[in-house]
């Protein structure tokens, strides 16, 4: 079958290509036909297999504006006002999702922000790859950071790529690519997720789920789904309107708990393996610098399984940009909690899983947000704190600035009679008296301990505690901190055991 030529919707005028290294370009391309690219006098060639195309530029320099072609002999496209410069890929859920315009100072922002050496491109929420579909995908293009018109990008991106663009003087290309509320599991192929035993639980639920229901009835449920949020969302709206100094309590009192929680289906946008197919394989293999990442939310309900879930991902996203190596940085949960709930300590559980995950695999960086969140709001608007610890990340992950600060961190313990002294990897001080530090006995029982601080070392003792064996601070969904680092940064939540 006769495929006409037709260059990945992601590449297009004002795009931001990555510098110094070769850049791919893919596609779509009739089976057999010659399709060449060409930009300032050099030009490559590769042949078209099983209706795609793929070839790659030589590097280039940090710099532009270039033009670009591409062509089959026939057919033409040409990109112009294309810059080369660092590339980041944006992914997660709603919290990378949050757009400026919705985030704090975002109204000056989006009014006032001119960069035009910072390019973004919005990957359309595409839950299920029809026509319809590709004609959305079609429409979307690169936009440079100006006036009035950067409110719809994401505010932790954009604020990323403002401290970058500065530090570095070059272009900076932001590739958002985020779904609101989605799990890890929409982001991972099918073949990542079978890999792990948790990952196979979770993709056995849905199968399971779905067996005995026609595409019909899960869109209608989906439908009842939907209309019942929507709903929800407007009762809240009002209350608020006409009752600003409400409580949370009193809120939820009156409306009840939000009904989120989609109801699984084969097309939709929150199924196991969907987004990664209908989002980041759109944009995949784009040349990249690195991968920012702001999701977990939705997979505290499980924190159990996350460290293999998100390790999983980072893996599958490596492959799938044809680079093992690629610098991944994400965004460590902050605090939250709904204050009509009790606190199951299980954002503490998933944040220790994406401690783990750092730990363990090369080539990650964690912004530590545990002095973040808000009680009752799980989209804090405060995202230039995240999008600039992301920054500070990426200068040591991605550029090897060895000194950049880091939060400090639990590494050692010992016990010394009936107190625990954790050994930590930089001085701390406390902002008044010590606060969310707990000290676990042999019998599995945790109770609020005193901390002295000493350098770079806390001292932990707590009445009736018996034989100390455990120490963990910060443990809970949320809680308000006082340790810092002589840096600045947050000393990060930690469980430790002799």
């Amino acid at each position: 079958m006769s495929t006409a030529l037709r260059p990945a919707a992601v590449f297009g005028d004002h795009m931001v290509l990555r510098r110094d290294r070769p850049v791919v370009l893919f596609g779509e391309a009739e089976e057999g036909k010659r399709i060449t690219a060409a930009l300032e006098g050099r030009s490559v060639a590769a042949t078209a297999r099983e209706g795609r195309f793929q070839l790659r530029l030589p590097p280039m320099p940090a710099g532009g504006p270039h033009t670009l072609n591409i062509t089959d002999g026939e057919t033409t496209f040409t990109y112009t006002d294309v810059l080369f410069g660092e590339v980041y890929l944006a992914g997660g859920q709603s919290n990378m999702e949050l757009e400026l315009k919705n985030a704090d100072d975002g109204a000056r922002l989006t009014a006032e922000a001119d960069y035009p050496l910072i390019r973004y491109y919005n990957v359309p929420k595409l839950p299920w790859l029809d026509e319809q579909a590709l004609a959305a995908e079609r429409q979307a293009c690169w936009r440079a950071v100006a006036p009035g018109t950067c409110g719809d990008m994401s505010a932790v991106a954009f604020h990323f790529a403002a401290r970058l663009q500065a530090e570095l003087g070059v272009p900076v290309g932001v590739i958002d690519c985020y779904w609101g509320g989605t799990s890890a599991v929409c982001w991972l192929t099918e073949a990542a997720l079978q890999s792990t035993v948790e990952g196979r639980a979770l993709w056995t639920a849905f199968s399971a789920a779905i067996a005995a229901k026609t595409q019909a009835e899960c869109e209608a449920d989906v439908l009842v789904h939907d209309e019942a949020v929507d709903k929800w969302n407007k009762h809240i709206e009002v209350l608020r309107a006409e009752h600003p100094a409400m409580s949370w309590t009193e809120i939820t009192h009156r409306v009840g708990p939000c009904p989120w929680g989609p109801p699984p289906s084969r097309k939709s946008g929150f199924r196991p393996a969907g987004l990664v197919e209908t989002m980041v394989k759109r944009v995949a293999p784009y040349t990249l610098t690195g991968f920012l990442y702001y999701q977990g939310e939705e997979d505290a309900k499980h924190a159990g399984l996350y460290r293999a879930l998100l390790s999983s991902l980072i893996l599958c996203w490596r492959r799938l940009y044809y680079d093992e190596t690629l610098p991944f940085l994400f965004v460590q949960l902050p605090m939250y909690m709904d204050s009509t709930q009790r606190d199951d300590r299980q954002w503490a559980v998933l944040r220790e899983a994406q401690e783990q995950t750092y730990q363990s695999i090369r080539h990650t960086g964690m912004a530590v947000m545990i002095d973040g969140g808000e009680l009752d709001n799980i989209h804090p608007t405060d995202k230039k704190t995240v999008g600039e610890r992301l920054y500070h990340q990426a200068l040591r992950v991605v550029y090897g600035r060895t000194g950049e600060a880091e939060s400090p961190r639990a590494v050692a313990m010992y016990r010394d009679g009936e107190e625990l002294v954790v050994s930590l990897s930089s001085a701390v001080k406390a902002e008044g008296e010590p606060a969310l530090f707990e000290i676990g006995d042999e019998t599995g029982v945790f109770r609020p301990a005193k901390a002295r601080v000493t350098g770079t070392s806390l001292r932990l003792w707590a009445e009736g505690a018996g034989e100390p064996l455990t120490a963990r601070y910060a443990w809970v969904n949320y809680g308000v901190v006082n340790v810092y680092g002589e840096n600045g940064l947050p000393l990060a939540p930690f469980r430790i055991t002799l």
